[in-house]
């Protein structure tokens, strides 16, 4: 005998794709979401640097040099009475310009490099290797010293250094990757079925390495900065007039104990900068984790 009672209908359980979830776990990280705040600001200022400044990053002001933060100078002068506020902004253009520019040439050498030695393997795989191990002995920042010594301080010539050191990181990841994918069952069926070699790379190697090649640009970029901060502090990086926040940093060593402006804003600038592209690259390694359940 029926009842005549209708069960509710279930809705069908809907899940979320892959970049779903990872935007979910990205902004629930707090320092992630600090870094592509801040990261987004200063691409903002490094764009509009011309507009937003209040002055010019090489205009003086006689009267007041060395002066101290006031409401016509927010963050004070240098010695020679540059508005060290719209240095600031103008010196975030090549931050920007080193750390992703350099990463982008680096990870264009360093990833087909690696893909392609870890699907063919043989000999190109042993020479690709071996320039990998050559370059990780040595020591990253004196060979950078060592080349723009030899090529003349500019920033094109720090560019060129940083990426002939750069792109061993994203060729040894991305030939780890593509060690592993290409023996998993759908490589092994694509070969079968005859299709081409450049497309089971870029069809089916090349995406299933994309998020940790994504986390490996990203976390690269604050090393990158660092490095561009540092070589301009020795005076081998940005070269004068032009503003450069290690070269503001080195410039504010005689001056910091009598006038501390000159020395903190640019130094918080630069730890501000890293922390926010570290937290960016943080928030990318737990966004592309799906075993990361939050």
């Amino acid at each position: 005998m029926t009842t005549g009672v209708t069960l509710p209908v279930q809705p069908p359980v809907r899940y979320a794709g892959f970049w779903a979830g990872a935007w979910r776990r990205f902004r629930r990280n707090f320092l992630a979401m600090y870094g592509i705040i801040f990261v987004s600001i200063i691409v903002i200022v490094a764009i509009f640097a011309p507009i937003l400044a209040p002055y010019g990053p090489l205009e003086t002001d006689i009267q007041h040099t060395l002066s101290a933060p006031s409401l016509l100078h927010l963050m004070g002068t240098d010695a020679v009475g540059r508005d060290l506020l719209s240095r600031i902004m103008f010196a975030t253009r090549p931050m920007l310009l080193v750390g992703v520019i350099t990463q982008v040439i680096s990870m264009l050498i360093g990833v087909p490099l690696g893909i392609i030695a870890g699907y063919a393997g043989g000999i190109f795989n042993y020479i690709v290797q071996r320039l990998v191990d050559f370059f990780s002995a040595l020591p990253w920042y004196l060979l950078v010293l060592f080349l723009i010594m030899i090529l003349t301080p500019s920033l094109n010539n720090l560019i060129i250094a940083l990426t002939i050191t750069s792109w061993v990181y994203p060729c040894r990841v991305s030939r780890g990757l593509t060690l592993s994918v290409r023996e998993m069952d759908y490589a092994e069926a694509a070969r079968a079925l005859g299709i081409p070699t450049w497309r089971i790379l870029i069809n089916h190697i090349l995406p299933q390495t994309a998020p940790l090649l994504l986390w490996s640009f990203a976390v690269g970029i604050p090393t990158l900065v660092f490095a561009e901060a540092g070589m301009s502090f020795l005076g081998l990086g940005i070269r004068p007039p032009d503003p450069s926040l290690g070269q503001m940093l080195g410039t504010a060593g005689q001056f910091w104990q009598f006038f501390p402006h000159m020395f903190i804003f640019p130094s918080l600038m630069i730890i501000l900068s890293i922390l926010a592209f570290q937290g960016l690259a943080d928030g990318l390694r737990t966004a592309i984790d799906v075993n990361v359940n939050i």
